[in-house]
């Protein structure tokens, strides 16, 4: 029996998954630069311990880039199974805080100390306050007082003997002052005045209870569920490049690569391509049984 005919084929198998055996080794080892004086040998450290930070550089920009994007995400958070999910549990909540007769204040300052919830608060009041303030200060609310004035002063006195008599004229007269006194008022006196407004109505919100204005709301017709499932929405498609541009996900994923041990990197890699690296070994065997039984026809 010739016995070539099967030792040949047998040792290209050989020979071929020996050799794929050790390029998928040399991927991770050796770990570091081997070196023979101040000769580095070729191919020291593996390719991945050698190109470490290009591969995490890689991964990033492809994750960023391809996996997680600004359409991705959006369409993923924006779909019917997520607001569903957000639906159903804004309902559990809105149905559990009707039965919740804790007062805002005491929720709130279970998370924050005291000095820094009355801290809180007061820049709360004090931004409404600017806010009204400034609103009302710009609206030029003297004039548009004054100007209801005149309109209602002529209409009266449409036809009377005082309107004949230059009535008119003098309403002007009185309506601009009354414009100039107004706004005056309002520019010394008006912060304080909607301070004490605004102070009052947030004391009085913080020291109802959760089912309080759950039940106020829903007295009012108002479906909450919904407007929160809108405000989620605008806050989605309008905020979520400028979150996504802040996290950053390429940075992240690059500095967690970097971050992590190289046996750890191997681990992860091996975990994910194993199948395929044990193929590609197979492969070489493969590969090395069919030259050498081409090897017997020469």
């Amino acid at each position: 029996m010739n016995y070539s005919i099967i030792i040949r084929p047998l040792i290209g198998a050989g020979i071929g998954y020996v050799t794929n055996w050790i390029a998928v080794k040399m991927m991770f080892r050796p770990l570091n630069p081997v070196k023979i004086g101040n000769f580095t040998l070729p191919f020291t450290p593996g390719i991945i311990p050698k190109n470490k930070e290009r591969l995490a550089e890689a991964i990033g920009d492809s994750i960023s880039n391809n996996l997680l994007t600004e359409e991705t995400l959006k369409n993923t958070l924006l779909s019917d199974s997520i607001k569903s999910q957000i639906e159903e549990n804004l309902t559990n909540f809105l149905n559990s805080s009707s039965e919740n007769s804790t007062p805002i204040c005491k929720i709130i300052s279970s998370y924050i100390n005291e000095n820094n919830y009355n801290q809180t608060i007061e820049i709360i009041e004090n931004n409404l306050t600017s806010s009204i303030f400034e609103t009302i200060k710009n609206s030029n609310l003297g004039n548009v007082v004054a100007d209801q004035i005149i309109i209602a002063a002529k209409e009266r006195l449409k036809g009377s003997v005082l309107g004949l008599l230059g009535g008119k004229a003098i309403i002007s007269s009185i309506s601009e002052t009354a414009s100039i006194k107004i706004n005056e008022y309002i520019n010394l006196n008006g912060k304080d005045l909607i301070n004490k407004m605004i102070i009052s109505e947030v004391n009085k919100i913080t020291k109802s209870s959760i089912a309080d204005i759950t039940n106020q709301i829903n007295n009012s017709n108002i479906n909450l569920t919904n407007i929160l499932l809108n405000i989620y929405e605008k806050f989605i498609i309008e905020k979520l490049p400028s979150i996504i541009k802040f996290i950053d996900i390429s940075s992240i994923v690059k500095e967690k690569i970097n971050s992590m041990d190289i046996l750890e990197l191997e681990k992860l890699i091996l975990f994910i391509m194993k199948k395929e690296l044990n193929a590609l070994v197979n492969l070489g065997a493969l590969i090395g049984f069919i030259l050498g039984m081409i090897n017997l026809l020469f």
